[in-house]
């Protein structure tokens, strides 16, 4: 049944297509695409490539890490290890902002390719047969992207590829070759008694070569390395999510025949990117109405005749985490059950360890992690509940990173003290050394 399984679920693989450059990148379009959730990312994605037998596979950085597969079938392209993913290279050239292209190809059909702040979008990296199919796939990424902003290009032609295909391609585009034939045993055992006798002599012709590098380097090297993942997950304190929910109130509810449906945003960096949705309710409603109370900084666009959409930036909201100190533990357990009742629902996932890739010396190993340096975990968090109750997170003090934060209007969820017409959803992780 798991192999019947694995097998219906790579029924797209008919759809992946190798397009060699001029300049001889080749790349592949029409991979499959699947979240990742939990810890360790590039274990997971290699695993779940494997059990669908694929035969490449590459997994985007955290947060929000994705896996790309796929089949390849031809002989030549089973032996190269220079394949890479369209889609990702697109990703990577697009790293901020909804962004989707539609590449037309006398062959093949139509390309649609999406991604939002730098991931590919699941459901995209698609081949359509034709210009109404792509149509409707893009109708589909639209309903939950209506800021979608999409382009057309005309047929593709390898000598004069799109401007992001120009571009050298990005490493993380590359994919993985899964399936490789294994050596011998015993030929593993020679090469490896061979490697052993040759590091031997070469510490005894030159020790100083192989001696380990200085402590203050080695905490220096680990520190430039925590803090690029540092980066990925900026802190967001109660402050800091009250800045956010400020804005909000700005949003008017009602406005001449328009009603405002949700509010979204999404962490970037130190800054919020936000996003209210309103819909048309009287045939007298017009846009410039609704456009007409925009505040000031705010972006006004039209998504259609019945749905129209504020964009807005809320800076300096959040402030960056550090990695390299120890930071202390506290009881953040029974603060969220002390304060549960006035939620719809609080989940927290269980710890995982926060996946760094150490730095290497100057012969390619891993320097070992300084004794000093503290070790890090994660949990995702989910908190969902009325809007007048994020008030009582206020004295959660704990290092949390919010990954998105909505309101949705009218939903009349929760039960007693927790039921209301506002409700509020957060989803991140929290951080915390492990002890």
């Amino acid at each position: 049944m798991l192999g019947a399984r694995a097998k219906h679920e790579l029924t797209g693989q008919d759809q992946l297509r190798t397009i060699a450059l001029d300049k001889g990148a080749r790349f592949l379009f029409g991979l499959q695409w699947t979240p990742l959730l939990g810890g360790r990312p590039l274990h997971a994605g290699r695993e779940r490539a494997s059990l669908l037998h694929a035969t490449h596979y590459l997994v985007s950085p955290e947060p929000g890490a994705v896996l790309g597969y796929g089949k390849v079938t031809s002989a030549k392209e089973l032996r190269s290890d220079l394949l890479h993913s369209a889609a990702m290279q697109y990703a990577r050239t697009h790293a901020s902002g909804t962004v989707a292209c539609v590449l037309s190809h006398a062959q093949y059909g139509y390309w649609v390719v999406a991604a939002h702040e730098g991931k590919v979008l699941v459901q995209s990296d698609k081949w359509c047969v034709s210009r109404e199919q792509a149509e409707e796939l893009l109708a589909l990424l639209t309903v939950r992207f209506p800021d979608l902003d999409v382009c057309w290009l005309s047929s593709f032609d390898v000598s004069a590829p799109p401007e992001w295909l120009l571009s050298r391609p990005d490493a993380l585009s590359r994919l993985t070759r899964l399936g490789k034939r294994r050596a011998p045993k015993i030929l593993l055992a020679v090469v490896l008694l061979a490697g052993v006798t040759a590091m031997s002599f070469m510490r005894a012709l030159d020790p100083v070569r192989v001696a380990s590098e200085s402590t203050p380097s080695v905490m220096m090297r680990w520190n430039e390395v925590m803090q690029r993942v540092a980066e990925m997950y900026p802190i967001h304190s109660p402050l800091h999510i009250d800045r956010v929910i400020d804005e909000w109130r700005q949003t008017p509810l009602y406005v001449a025949g328009w009603k405002l449906k949700q509010i979204q945003c999404e962490s970037k960096g130190l800054e919020w990117r936000c996003m209210a949705r309103y819909q048309r309710e009287h045939r007298l409603a017009l846009n410039k109405s609704l456009e007409g109370v925009v505040p000031q900084g705010w972006v006004f666009r039209a998504f259609d005749l019945d749905h129209a959409v504020l964009t807005w930036t809320v800076q300096h909201a959040a402030k960056a985490l550090n990695l390299t100190s120890r930071h202390e533990r506290e009881d953040w357990m029974s603060y969220l059950q002390e304060v549960s009742p006035v939620f719809e629902s609080i989940q927290v996932g269980a710890a995982t360890r926060l996946a760094i890739t150490a730095p290497i010396d100057a012969q390619g190993a891993p320097l070992a992690r300084p004794e000093a340096m503290a070790s890090w975990q994660k949990r995702s968090v989910s908190i969902k509940g009325p809007m007048r109750s994020i008030a009582a997170l206020g004295g959660l003090q704990t290092l949390l990173h919010w990954r998105t934060l909505s309101l949705s209007v009218d939903a009349m969820s929760g039960v007693g003290i927790a039921r209301s017409q506002l409700v509020v959803q957060l989803i991140g992780d929290l951080f915390e050394t492990i002890q």
